[in-house]
């Protein structure tokens, strides 16, 4: 394989490493907050979630953390997660993820309690199956030296996927444990999630509080977004696009609604996503790429520059992103054939 080739393989595993991300966040959320018939009394969750840590804290005392899930199962009982699909191939890299659980393994302040505190909590790394066993082996090695450098109420569960007529998401816990004595033995055991009930009880979430790979951004917006934005936009036969105004608190906006945050249930400790600089960042790559014109001066409206998708269009922004990202100058990236990733439809 090419190291062109390799370059799009790992963008486009980085774009479905974020999307089953999402899709494992909902799923384990649903396990928690629903025990398969209906949502359990009590029981509330949140992506990215603003919880304050104890005086006590390890790492961190007194100060706010945003864990990728917070799901609490009753006024008893919640669980602060933090999501992996993938892990970097530098194993040394891999304490940082224990020293996030040891922000979480703690009295927080934040529940959907009264107080905002809860008995008992966990704190776990919810993991691929494929890094799973490698990175528990590195945990119990660690523990082994520095027991105090994993929290007393830390677990590992790994997940997996399957995308049979039925696609499932399965859970199971591979290190530590859970002080819940029902989903302890739940997840001992290992449990499968229908992925077609938990999108028919959620709402459609497509983000977390993580920032996607800008080509997953904008495939979303060319897709999903703008044309819905065609009608009455003018076409420019000289730039063989049509121009649609667009601001980027509108769109932030709309996705929110649509698939983010502001489609969940929400109060002062949530947070936005997508992010409304994470939309302007994807905007500012179109400027980039000469598929949209930047803002007057203390507007945020943008005129994007739509022309028909042909093809694969993931594929076509993370090859007009790697082609940036290696520094081609403006003269090659203004060249008419502009990499034909955005051909003119011929009538």
């Amino acid at each position: 394989m090419s190291e062109a080739s390799e370059q799009l393989q790992q963008a486009r595993d980085e774009v479905e490493n974020y999307i089953q991300t999402v899709k494992a966040l909902l799923a384990f959320s649903a396990f928690v907050i629903h025990d398969g018939h209906e949502q359990r009394p009590g029981a509330e969750f949140g992506f990215g979630r603003r919880m304050i840590t104890s005086k006590k804290n390890k790492v961190t005392p007194s100060n706010t953390v945003t864990p990728d899930l917070v799901a609490q199962k009753s006024d008893g009982y919640g669980i602060t997660a933090e999501a992996k699909k993938s892990l970097p191939q530098d194993q040394t890299r891999w304490g940082r993820y224990l020293q996030q659980l040891l922000k979480y393994d703690d009295n927080l302040t934040g529940w959907w309690t009264p107080g905002e505190k809860i008995p008992r909590s966990d704190a776990v790394l919810i993991l691929h199956h494929s890094r799973s066993r490698a990175f528990c082996r590195l945990l119990e090695q660690i523990q082994s030296v520095e027991p105090e450098s994993i929290g007393q109420n830390t677990s590992v569960v790994e997940f997996s996927s399957s995308n049979e007529s039925k696609p499932y998401y399965f859970f199971r816990l591979e290190h530590g444990s859970i002080s819940d004595d029902e989903l302890l033995q739940t997840l001992d055991n290992g449990i499968q999630v229908p992925l077609d009930g938990v999108l028919a009880t959620f709402p459609n979430v497509r983000y977390y509080d993580s920032r996607p790979p800008v080509a997953f951004l904008l495939t979303e917006l060319w897709m999903g977004v703008f044309p819905a934005m065609l009608d009455g936009a003018d076409y420019d036969e000289k730039l063989k696009a049509t121009k649609i105004p667009t601001s980027v608190r509108d769109v932030t906006d709309e996705l929110q609604k649509a698939y983010g945050s502001a489609s969940l249930k929400q109060d002062e400790r949530s947070v936005e996503f997508p992010a409304y600089k994470w939309i302007k960042w994807a905007f500012e790559k179109l400027v980039e790429f000469k598929l949209a014109l930047p803002p007057a001066e203390g507007s945020d409206t943008y005129q994007i520059l739509f022309k028909v998708p042909r093809g694969d269009i993931l594929s076509r922004f993370i090859e007009l992103d790697l082609r940036h990202k290696k520094g081609k100058n403006d003269r090659e990236i203004e060249d008419p054939d502009q990499l034909d990733l955005f051909p003119v439809e011929e009538d």
